[in-house]
């Protein structure tokens, strides 16, 4: 390093200017002096001082402090010397900022450290563009920076004294500064001195007298952000005077420039005095609000401002107490919203409706009656036939609807759907939507009645053969019972309402209308549900019932009201659940756990002693399946399906029963795979229930003992829940009994390549946990393995003797096999990399990487997956001796099987070169393969420069962001695993084959799309607005004829002869004769195509074709033959056969062209006689 730096320094009297440059600034930072030495020089003057603006962010802390009394003066000095040159004083700037902010509080009391600051706050005022941001950016960055134990800065006070100045120094002619200032002031408000904002507010309360708009709106947003400030020493009756002045200063409703950033303070200003004094805000909130909101009747483009600025009022200013009383002041308010929806506001009217959303809200309960005269207006509005406002009129509709409820909304705007009077059928859909926490009183004594009167008339219509008429009515019943579930949302009358009338009622709508029965079982689900998380709710009780009316004790005593319905309901409940096919009936089952839940423990047992019972009988008489997914299926798959879902809430006596018939019947079901495959469910959700659990705890050995034998009669469509109750099985295990794990290791294994995607992420968590059971550690005995004799030792279980264990699969009879275990071997070696020796870990790989030469294309698959883990996972201290024997397997692989795994190994010799570079890979290539990896190399280069060019992260970067994942990612995140062996993309996605995949993709899509044109006999151009012109555009590209070049033929002196006349006019005949007439007559002008009216018309290739020319398919059409124009050749008497040109005959004129002068030079009339073309052809 000193080498190069004197090689450095003897630069310093080169004549280049760049090399001198350097030279000169390595040679002034060895220099204490050299800044003031050279501080007439300006180029090493602003190298050096960048060079200090860089470093000085770096620079502890004690450094700055100690060289405070060196560093200031020459800054200082340097400053006045270069205060004209803009890059210099910036890099001042930035070093004054770092120094002063790191000098603590003593430091700030000495005469050099004012100045230097004092100098900044005249830069932020003063200066140019750039010096002034940073000189603003510095201030900031001291002043939120105090040192210890200060909360305030110590410069606060000079800086607020400083401002405060240039304000009052402001004139009508000079406002500059005041604008710069204004800009600092709005960063540095937070770090204001609090006992100074009085004066500060007088001060900015001068300046809109200047009526400049600018200065004005900047004094407005140092307004706005001073209420957000947290602490000032405004009082009380200063901070009312504030606002009164803040209101007199109110823009026009037109001023798009002042009026918003005014709304903004308002809408901060105001909460913060409702925090200060609630009662004296919300007696001034009415006026400030009716002011505010009449701008809606002016044209203007702040008419959301205006909206967001009266909705923070109304949540934040408008008081409970305001509510509670009704007084003037929200009268006032409710006034100026319900005057809103008039037609002098109907520019607006969509923010209007805004407002009165957050209105209705806000009163809650207490919108009846106060906004009863607004909801009737709305309701006038919703009848209009004009759509621009609907989807807003129906929000605010909604909001009327939820918060003064359903029975005060219809009697302000009644459905009418008997009578006669304005029909309201539309609101129905928005009282579904809406309604909530409200009285079910009113839907058992009005809407009900209604439904059923309604369904009386869609009978009577059906009986009179109204099919329309009924239809309209059936509608609106069903429409009517759809409000169910939202009256049984946490009503506040459960107990009243919801009588043993109204249950019958339930019951029988759940028996008799199947189209009902969803919502019917929704409407009893939340009536417990809701009532349950309400007591479950972490608030208290008061703030319970000023939301929704209800206290915790409240819902208690409606979760044990509904408990006395609980078992004729599950009666219901379970009939109806047999009635509904397989596939219909989920809904159902969720019910049925609501109900289950509020039901006593003895209601529960003897219900599922029933459904036992029942589930017996079933399982005796047989009955067979039903494939049919919308038919009920047999009696016996319903019990179970109940079965499992009681389960959570038997006691131990019913579990018991529920497991002996679940293990000793079900399970060999191998005849009957739907029961085999419930049997495995029940068996699952047994083992997850707390009481279930401690079943199979009792019997763990017996349990053990059935599932294995079980083993062979497991059918395909169960193997996934056997997975998962083996899962279960093992996961409470006790340490004696490890030796399950490698009595079902095996079947696991097999399933992690089941053709079931969900049985394969099963098996392979279930690897992962038996691995975490071996990882805690216990006893393996291996004599009460199946094969083994007593005499076997046992083993302790290890992690190490789970990988053996799963390594032992490698050994296997079949190609399947041995790829399934090396498949569930990548998975736990991912998993538990970090639990396994390094010794084990190299010997696993060295064995893998045998298979990645083997024959068998399964195994090799199953072995390059396991190979990428590897390389992903191992560190570079284990995976670099092997580096030759993998590229030299996965060169094999490559020959073995073609391209067959041409992408995998692709990518496996990429993620090699990214980790040990080109070179290292390059030299364990062999020659003959060199031109893979030179290939590889090329490509990843090229994908690079493109990703970069794109501003993509670099390849190195992601690698070492994947073995991080991969080392972070602990048990249980399979996906990362799938990220491992399945993403993390090649970076060459650009291969060849994906190349011709690509051009074979882009070149079938042209085909669909590209159109062409077919030219006309004598290649005129095609016109457009010819009616024949759809005739002639194919979408296949038509071909051109190809001359055939003309046979030579020689005669007995091995001349060539050319017989052009006799040729070419054979040769166009039998063209003539080849051709296809019925292609010509398709594609040709002259041919027909059909008209909407399946008529043919001929094609003329006119423009003054019409519709007469068309005519019926069935006529017989005669047309007449073309007549062919002949053509007499002139002086073919001249031709020679023998070879080409003209020559000479004895007796007649020379071969040339003869025309008759007296055609040529007539102008006028037609000839008569023949005429002579270009082409010295006679036209007769």
């Amino acid at each position: 390093m000193e080498a190069k730096f004197e090689k450095i320094r003897r630069q310093v009297n080169s004549k280049l200017e760049n090399q001198k440059l350097y030279a000169r600034t390595l040679i002034a930072i060895e220099e204490m002096t050299t800044l003031q030495a050279t501080a007439s020089e300006s180029e090493v003057t602003g190298a050096l001082l960048y060079l200090l603006n860089e470093v000085f962010p770096d620079m502890p802390q004690s450094v700055l402090r100690s060289k405070f009394n060196d560093i200031m003066p020459v800054l200082e000095g340097v400053y006045e010397l270069h205060k004209d040159e803009q890059p210099v004083v910036r890099s001042i700037i930035g070093c004054m900022q770092e120094v002063l902010a790191n000098q603590d509080a003593t430091v700030w009391t000495m005469p050099m450290a004012k100045k230097a600051y004092q100098m900044l706050l005249i830069l932020s005022a003063n200066a140019s563009p750039k010096a002034r941001k940073g000189a603003q950016d510095a201030v900031r960055s001291i002043l939120s920076r105090p040192p210890p134990p200060c909360t305030v800065h110590p410069a606060a006070n000079m800086t607020a004294e400083f401002i405060l100045r240039v304000l009052h120094e402001t004139t009508k002619s000079d406002q500059h500064a005041a604008q710069q200032i204004l800009a600092l002031l709005q960063s540095i408000v937070p770090y204001w001195p609090p006992n100074q904002f009085s004066a500060l507010c007088q001060s900015l309360l001068q300046l809109p007298k200047f009526n400049n708009i600018f200065l004005t709106k900047a004094t407005f947003e140092v307004f706005e952000t001073m209420f957000d400030a947290q602490e000032t020493d405004i009082d009380e009756p200063k901070f009312a005077a504030l606002l009164r002045s803040i209101c007199d200063m109110k823009p026009a409703a037109v001023d798009d420039r002042l009026l918003p950033t005014w709304l903004m303070i308002i809408s901060k200003a105001y909460p913060a005095y409702a925090k200060m004094n609630p009662g004296q805000c919300g007696a001034d909130i009415p006026t400030v609000f009716t002011v505010i909101f009449n701008d809606f009747q002016q044209e203007s483009r702040s008419y959301k401002n205006i909206a967001n600025c009266l909705i923070a009022l109304i949540d934040y200013c408008v008081t409970d107490d305001m509510i509670a009383q009704a007084n003037p002041g929200i009268q006032q308010i409710v006034s100026a919203a319900e005057s809103g929806l008039g037609v002098h506001f109907q520019r607006a009217w969509t923010q209007v409706m805004a407002v009165q959303q957050a209105l209705f809200k806000r009163l809650h309960f207490a919108a009846a009656p106060l906004m009863n005269g607004c909801v009737a207006l709305l309701g006038e509005l919703r009848l209009s036939p004009a759509e621009s406002y609907k989807e807003q009129l129906d929000k605010t509709l909604g909001a009327a609807i939820a918060t003064m409820g359903p029975e005060q909304f219809l009697n302000i705007l009644p459905l009418n759907l008997e009578n006669e009077g304005v029909g309201r059928a539309f609101l129905l859909p928005l009282l579904k939507t809406y309604i909530t926490n409200t009285h079910l009183a009113y839907f058992v004594n009005v809407l009900m009645p209604l439904g059923d009167r309604l369904a009386e008339k869609a009978q009577q219509a059906t009986d009179r053969e109204m099919g329309l008429q009924a239809k309209v009515y059936e509608t609106l019943v069903n429409q009517i019972w759809s409000l169910a579930p939202g009256f049984c949302d946490l009503p506040k009358d459960l107990t009243m309402a919801f009588s043993e009338t109204v249950a019958e009622r339930f019951s029988s709508l759940l028996y008799s209308q199947p189209d009902l029965r969803p919502t019917i079982a929704q409407s009893l689900q939340f009536l417990v549900e809701k009532n349950q998380a309400l007591t479950r709710s972490a608030a208290n009780d008061e703030d319970l019932i000023k939301a929704y009316g209800i206290s915790k004790t409240q819902a208690a005593e409606n979760l044990a009201y509904m408990s006395k319905f609980s078992v004729n309901y599950l009666a219901v409940f379970f009939n109806v659940y047999s009635q509904i096919g397989a596939a219909y009936r989920g809904f159902l089952a969720e019910v049925i756990k609501s109900y289950l839940s509020v039901a006593s423990t003895e209601d529960v047992n003897s219900t599922f002693k029933k459904v036992l019972g029942l589930l017996s009988q079933a399982l005796e008489s047989g009955t067979p399946a039903i494939h049919d997914p919308s038919m009920p299926p047999p009696m016996s798959h319903t019990m179970l399906d109940l079965a499992v879902v009681m389960v959570p809430f038997l006691d131990m006596e019913s579990l018991e029963l529920l497991y002996n018939g679940t293990v000793t019947t079900l399970l060999v079901k191998e005849d009957e795979p739907p029961l085999q495959k419930k049997g495995y469910k029940i068996l699952k959700h047994l083992i997850d229930s707390p009481n279930g659990r401690q079943v199979a705890l009792n019997h763990i050995d017996a349990l053990q003992a059935k599932v294995l034998e079980a083993t062979a009669s497991c059918t395909v469509s169960a193997r996934k829940d056997r997975i998962k109750a083996l899962f279960a099985i093992v996961q409470i295990l006790p340490e004696s009994d490890l030796h399950f794990i490698p009595a079902i290791l095996s079947e696991t294994v097999i399933s992690s390549k089941d053709s079931n995607e969900k049985t394969r992420n099963v098996a392979f968590s279930l690897l992962v946990e038996m691995g975490e059971k071996m990882k805690q550690g216990g006893i393996v005995k291996n004599s009460r393995l199946e094969g083994l004799d007593e005499s076997v030792p046992d083993a302790m279980a290890t992690i190490s003797e789970y990988f053996t264990m799963v390594t032992a699969g490698l050994a296997g009879t079949t190609a399947h096999m041995i790829a399934a275990t090396i498949t569930g071997l990548s998975r736990i070696f991912f998993e538990f990399k970090d639990d396994i020796s390094p010794e084990l870990a190299l010997e696993l790989m060295q064995t893998i990487n045998v298979f990645v030469a083997a024959n068998n294309r399964e195994i090799v698959r199953a072995a390059l997956g396991y190979l990428k883990v590897c390389i992903v996972v191992f560190d570079d201290e284990l995976l670099s001796p092997q580096l030759v024997d993998i590229i030299d397997n996965l060169l094999k692989c490559s020959h073995q099987t073609k391209n067959h795994f041409k992408p995998k190994i692709r990518h496996i010799f990429e993620r090699l070169i990214r980790r040990f570079g080109y070179e290292r890979v390059s030299e364990a290539v062999p020659q003959e393969d060199k031109k893979l990896i030179s290939n590889i190399q090329k490509r990843r280069l090229r994908a690079k420069r493109k990703k970069a060019a794109t501003g993509g992260n670099d390849s190195s970067d992601e690698e070492g962001a994947a073995r991080e994942s991969a080392k972070k990612m602990g048990s249980g995140f399979h996906d990362a695993y799938e990220e491992v062996l399945y993403g993390s993309e090649s970076e060459l996605e650009d291969s060849d084959d994906e190349q011709q995949k690509s051009t074979g993709k882009q070149k079938k899509a042209q085909k669909h799309t590209d159109t062409f044109i077919r030219e006309g006999a004598q290649d005129a151009p095609l016109d457009f607005l010819d009616r024949s012109a759809l005739a002639r555009i194919t979408s296949t590209k038509p071909q051109q004829k190809k001359k055939q070049a003309l046979k030579a033929e020689y005669n007995d002196e091995g001349r060539m002869v050319f017989n052009e006349s006799e040729d070419s006019g054979s040769s166009d005949e039998e063209q003539e004769e080849e051709e296809d007439y019925y292609m010509q007559a398709q594609k040709s002008a002259d041919g027909f195509v059909r008209t909407e009216q399946n008529k043919i018309r001929f094609k003329k290739g006119g423009k003054g074709d019409d519709d007469e020319d068309a005519m019926d398919v069935d006529d017989q059409v005669k047309r007449k033959k073309k007549v062919q124009k002949k053509y007499e050749l002139i002086g073919k008497e001249y031709r020679t056969k023998r070879a080409s040109g003209d020559v000479k005959m004895k007796g007649k004129a020379d071969p040339y062209a003869y025309m008759p002068l007296g055609k040529v030079i007539k102008k006028k009339g037609r000839s008569k006689g023949a005429k002579v073309t270009f082409t010295g052809r006679v036209k007769r």
